[in-house]
């Protein structure tokens, strides 16, 4: 396969800041850097940072160390849409999966709140936008266009399995060619998900924040994601601490069985330990730190294996 020397117009509108700061816009016209952030870590060489607003949604990329699988991961991180733990469950996360040899995308979106309608497009908007932008540049960054997943953690997995169950919503109006592109991803992967908004299951400051505190009955079966699920739903990686007190493991066996009985080629794994918000693992002596291993020998079995001749 070869890519092109020079890159079209359009994708230099982008791709400056992203070989030099790594911080991709997501809109035309957009200015990064506005953006409120607090760091939770108590170590100076450690950052745990929190994005507490979000004035200027934004990509920061992070190419793949070694060897290039050639897939990437648009990654989109939790924090019950108060926060968005850029490190814990972005950053941290696109350097593990580096060194597999994944492109990643940590998206910093507009946050629902207060449950209106216009918040909660925006972010499903600035989704779909990021999942276009990705697929629309796919050579310039060496991925294959059929190869592009999404993950998302806790409520970050809310907006993950939105976009990949409805990737095709008119959340908002197209701005430019990008928004012809397809956003629906080849792959989904939710890690320690909120997925349901029904009682007993979801996470209540999610919902909340996504639906206001007077949801209807309606709305909430409607818009649970375990429900959406269709035949067209992408293959999907599910990985939970079945001790976790924030979001009900029950999130993630409901998503197992309306994959399962859709068709839809699904992989689970429910760790005894864990609790919430683990991020990789990696700081935890514990199996649910394997999970990126198993997330990345899925994804290479949904790979098209083509016969060389070298």
């Amino acid at each position: 396969m070869k890519f092109p020397r020079l890159f079209p117009l359009f994708v230099l509108l982008y791709l400056p800041a992203a070989f030099a700061n790594k911080d991709i816009p997501i809109w035309p016209n957009e200015v990064s850097g506005n953006n409120k952030v607090v760091n939770f870590s108590k170590k100076p060489t450690i950052n745990n940072r929190a994005v507490t607003k979000v004035d200027s949604p934004e990509m920061i990329y992070v190419p793949p160390a070694g060897k290039n699988n050639h897939s990437a991961v648009l990654i989109i991180p939790g924090g019950g849409f108060s926060y968005i733990m850029q490190d814990a469950e972005g950053l941290d996360v696109a350097k593990v999966l580096s060194q597999k040899g994944y492109s990643s995308f940590v998206l910093l979106y507009r946050m629902p709140r207060d449950g209106s309608e216009i918040n909660r497009n925006n972010a499903f908007s600035d989704v779909q936008r990021a999942m276009r932008l990705i697929r629309g540049q796919a050579t310039e960054y060496q991925i294959a266009a059929n190869q592009i997943g999404v993950m998302g953690f806790s409520a970050g997995a809310f907006l993950a399995a939105n976009v990949s169950n409805s990737p095709d919503a008119n959340n908002y109006t197209a701005v430019d060619a990008q928004d012809k592109i397809s956003a629906r991803p080849d792959f989904t992967a939710l890690i320690y998900p909120v997925l349901s908004l029904k009682n007993g299951v979801t996470h209540l400051g999610t919902r909340t924040a996504m639906y206001g505190k007077d949801i209807s009955q309606q709305d909430i079966e409607q818009y649970s994601q375990e429900d959406r699920v269709t035949a067209k739903t992408p293959p999907t990686f599910l990985a939970q601490a079945l001790d976790d007190g924030t979001a009900s493991p029950k999130n993630t066996l409901q998503m197992f069985d309306a994959l399962r009985q859709n068709h839809v080629k699904v992989e689970m794994h429910l760790f005894q330990q864990g609790g919430h918000g683990f991020g990789t693992g990696q700081k935890k002596n514990i199996p649910a730190k394997n999970w990126p291993t198993l997330f990345s020998d899925w994804q290479a079995s949904l790979v098209p294996q083509t016969s060389s001749t070298h």
